[in-house]
């Protein structure tokens, strides 16, 4: 071949495979751009979803307060005061210790989604309570206990309104909770009263009064629990009644307390008590002392909150939507999962 046949062959070769190169990294760029087009419109289209859930009243609009199940499912309050403002019987229906919660078979349903869905809501200021030492002296036992406070794991300062409760016995200490987010609570009660106590810790956020969070320690387990332990009853509040089951148990008293507020629990009749409509921006806990072999305090919080309900999404996609919503005047953290989109 003549070297100019020659060079123009190598030429042409050349721009051949520059043009081919380019076709191929034009293609792969392609494919990334719409790849992350795809992953966008996923997003936005599950977040939509996520939306809908959070600020849709649902169907009937105040499908919470009553023991039916929704047609279509939204946990927005019927009557909103702000954005993102939640219905504190809805709520209730989401956990499985209440008497009148939600199957995820129905939640599934009146959502109408073909994708897996799961629900979390926990307080925003976190509580731990720790009996750091205790003496008698007589028949009293003194208790001193370390209470801390964090959000998302940072120390947080904050006023507390603790309450110690048991059989006839019933009284109260405020604290703080200093800038390092730790406190200290000491209380001094008959030693007959301690073996089923309990005390119940108000901790409230000095920057936000809507952050305010409860938390138990039961003087009988030695330990503070996120749930009750004792659960003869099936405490169940809905619509401001407290509902709880039959039982052999003669229920003697009750309580409700708030941050700021304690009121007894007037009747128990029919197996229901009413619960009265506290102005305080807290959430509320409820307390029913019963008579078996030895006195027992049984509690339940309104809103029943932490929950929660749904898919566990093992070895699946799981794409969360975080929210900070309104219970009742209280904020707290809502992380909404969503399956992956079926192909």
């Amino acid at each position: 071949m003549p070297a100019s046949s020659f060079d123009t062959f190598f030429a042409c070769t050349i721009i051949v495979a520059a043009a081919l190169i380019g076709m191929a990294f034009l293609g792969s760029t392609m494919q990334t751009r719409i790849a992350s087009t795809q992953d966008i419109n996923k997003d936005s289209y599950l977040k939509a979803i996520a939306d809908r859930i959070i600020m849709n009243p649902g169907s009937p609009s105040e499908w919470g307060s009553s023991n039916v199940s929704p047609i279509d499912f939204g946990l927005a309050s019927s009557l909103p005061h702000n954005a993102f403002e939640l219905d504190v019987d809805k709520i209730c229906r989401l956990n499985n210790l209440n008497n009148y919660s939600l199957s995820y078979l129905d939640l599934s349903k009146a959502a109408k989604l073909n994708i897996a869905l799961g629900i979390e809501v926990s307080q925003l200021l976190t509580i731990k309570i720790i009996q750091s030492s205790n003496s008698t002296v007589g028949s009293d036992t003194s208790f001193t206990f370390q209470i801390s406070a964090n959000i998302d794991s940072k120390p947080t300062s904050a006023s507390l309104h603790c309450y110690f409760t048991a059989n006839t016995y019933l009284t109260e200490v405020n604290a703080s909770i200093s800038d390092f987010g730790v406190g200290q609570v000491t209380v001094q009660i008959p030693t007959s009263e301690t073996e089923n106590a309990l005390l119940i810790a108000f901790a409230r956020a000095s920057f936000d009064d809507r952050i305010t969070s409860y938390a138990i320690y039961n003087f009988a387990r030695s330990t503070q629990e996120s749930i009750p332990s004792d659960t003869n009853l099936v405490l169940s509040p809905l619509d401001y009644m407290l509902n709880f089951n039959d039982t052999n148990l003669r229920v003697l008293n009750g309580y409700i307390f708030s941050y700021s507020y304690k009121q007894p629990l007037l009747s128990f009749e029919s197996s229901q008590a009413a619960i009265p409509k506290l102005l305080d921006k807290s959430p509320l806990v409820l307390i029913v002392g019963m008579n078996g072999t030895d006195h027992i305090q049984e509690w339940t919080a309104y809103p029943q909150i932490p929950l929660k309900i749904g898919a566990n999404f093992e070895g699946s996609e799981q794409n969360i939507f975080s929210y900070i919503v309104t219970i009742k005047g209280v904020l707290y953290k809502l992380d909404l999962s969503l399956g992956d989109l079926p192909r």
